[in-house]
């Protein structure tokens, strides 16, 4: 019987698995929650480390500044309603996301779009490092800059990109989130931030690559009581999904057709679901399985967030899970 290519490489890649985990009984930590064995590169004693009192605090790094909102903005806004901390990071200042504004004016303007995104989503933040858009290269000047606001924000947990996304600026972004990973605790590296002892969570947003391998469904959200919400909080960032995004994808003529798009506000949503909710009603396909084992008896969601868990962080306890999902 023939053997496909993808089954080759996930047979590659359980062997490649098995055998960190039994690398890191030595050098990292392995956990088993739920069934699954969780390898991180950063040991944990949570009986003895305490986190910082207050709220629990989450953080998405993204390169470009829409990208936590897209991905991620359903689960934030999950979060926000429990009471958490959440703010969003984009790496770059996404000067290059304009075909006819000038690279500055971009810049600017998208500045400004991320300010109305985090009052609408109900953030805590969203910062805009300003590294150049298109050009983001993973230097240890910037793993620090981000370590170090890692550390001053101190979330419990961090949301980044998998480094086999599309974008080389995502790949990057998800390159700096790992290399800073073990290095947030070290006492001596960035001194004038106070390391994290209780290092976080990390989780990877969804993609839908499956080389090297497919990401991994660790943690799915139930996306569509948040869908509405959401699109306010896309409709902030109007450079974007009313100008740029539709001339790439050739859709100008549709934004054209919902003309004032607040007095129509059902058919604004149905337009931004069509482009940007595709890939929540991807992952609610995909992931169908894996939600039934997870939630007996619950229906497979039409809008499913999905992530991660990075072995670049500390391995999740069922009490992060039950926190995160409950």
């Amino acid at each position: 019987m023939e053997i496909g290519r993808r089954e080759i490489l996930r047979a590659g890649v359980a062997v490649a698995l098995a055998g960190v985990a039994q690398r890191a009984m030595a050098g990292g930590e392995v956990r088993k929650v739920g069934g699954r064995s969780f390898v991180a590169a950063c040991p944990d004693k949570v009986a003895t480390i305490d986190r910082k009192p207050g709220p629990y605090r989450v953080m998405v790094i993204g390169a470009h500044p829409d990208d936590a909102d897209i991905v991620c903005g359903c689960f934030a806004l999950k979060l926000i309603a429990k009471g958490m901390k959440v703010k969003f990071v984009s790496v770059t200042d996404g000067r290059m996301g304009h075909h006819r504004l000038s690279p500055d004016e971009t810049a600017k303007t998208r500045r400004a779009e991320t300010i109305e995104a985090a009052k609408r989503f109900g953030l805590d933040g969203y910062d805009i490092y300003g590294e150049p858009d298109c050009g983001l290269i993973p230097t240890y000047e910037l793993r620090c800059r981000i370590a170090k606001e890692i550390r001053e924000y101190a979330p419990d947990y961090v949301i980044t990109h998998r480094t086999c996304d599309y974008h080389t600026d995502h790949r990057a972004t998800g390159q700096l989130v790992m290399d800073a990973g073990y290095l947030l605790g070290v006492p001596h590296w960035v001194p004038e931030a106070e390391p994290q002892r209780r290092r976080p969570v990390i989780f990877y947003m969804s993609d839908m690559f499956t080389v090297p391998k497919e990401m991994r469904p660790d943690l799915m959200i139930d996306a569509e009581p948040y869908i509405a919400k959401w699109c306010d909080g896309l409709d902030a960032q109007v450079s974007q999904f009313y100008d740029w995004l539709p001339w790439d994808k050739g859709a100008e003529a549709e934004v054209a057709a919902l003309g004032d798009r607040y007095k129509n506000i059902a058919a604004r949503n149905a337009y931004l679901c069509k482009y940007w909710a595709s890939r929540k009603v991807n992952d609610a396909r995909r992931f169908a399985e894996a939600w039934r084992e997870a939630n007996p008896g619950k229906p497979v969601p039409k809008y499913m967030e999905a992530y991660e868990v990075s072995e670049y962080g500390r391995a999740p306890t069922q009490e992060d899970f039950d926190l995160l999902l409950g």
